[in-house]
């Protein structure tokens, strides 16, 4: 088992990059999709990433939360598409926390061959609601957290990879 971490902000190519990682690992591949359409901007980033994966072979599964209640063969490439969406996702529909979201990406680590993790980062919780705030402050432990135990963190920086373990 393997937990490879990708990092970076929105429309950093983070996603592509993931997707060329499980290509190039496995036949065996699992798109696990965590967002929820709130507004037609949402509908676009979808949309993109159906594209995009499209002919990579990949089987897409749709949970917004609750990760722990999905089951994937032990051979299989999973991109977790992606941990930011998760945990928004938990907090502000369960009113859960990054701990959760952590257990939760664990055990579904300890199912596959690989994990691919996408994230947001770089956000800072300056200037935002308490509410958001919280979400952003939680996203960072989160992704500090993902980082300590994964065993190949790359962060997209200028739409370049970087690995940084």
């Amino acid at each position: 088992m393997e937990i490879q971490l990708i990092m970076g902000p929105n429309g950093s190519g983070k996603s592509l990059f993931a997707e060329q990682q499980a290509v190039e690992s496995g036949d065996n591949r699992i798109y696990i999709a965590t967002m929820v359409p709130q507004n037609e901007e949402n509908h676009k980033r979808i949309e993109k990433h159906i594209n995009q994966r499209s002919g990579k072979n990949f089987l897409t599964i749709e949970v917004p939360a609750d990760l722990d209640k999905i089951t994937v063969p032990a051979d299989s490439v999973v991109l977790l598409e992606d941990a930011s969406n998760l945990l928004g996702n938990e907090i502000f529909t369960k009113q859960q926390n990054c701990e959760k979201v952590l257990s939760d990406i664990l055990s579904l680590a300890q199912c596959c061959s690989k994990l691919i993790i996408v994230t947001i980062s770089g956000l800072t919780a300056d200037g935002f609601d308490s509410e958001t705030a919280n979400y952003i402050n939680q996203l960072n432990r989160l992704n500090s957290q993902l980082a300590e135990k994964a065993d190949i963190v790359v962060e997209i920086i200028d739409g370049k990879p970087v690995k940084i373990k």
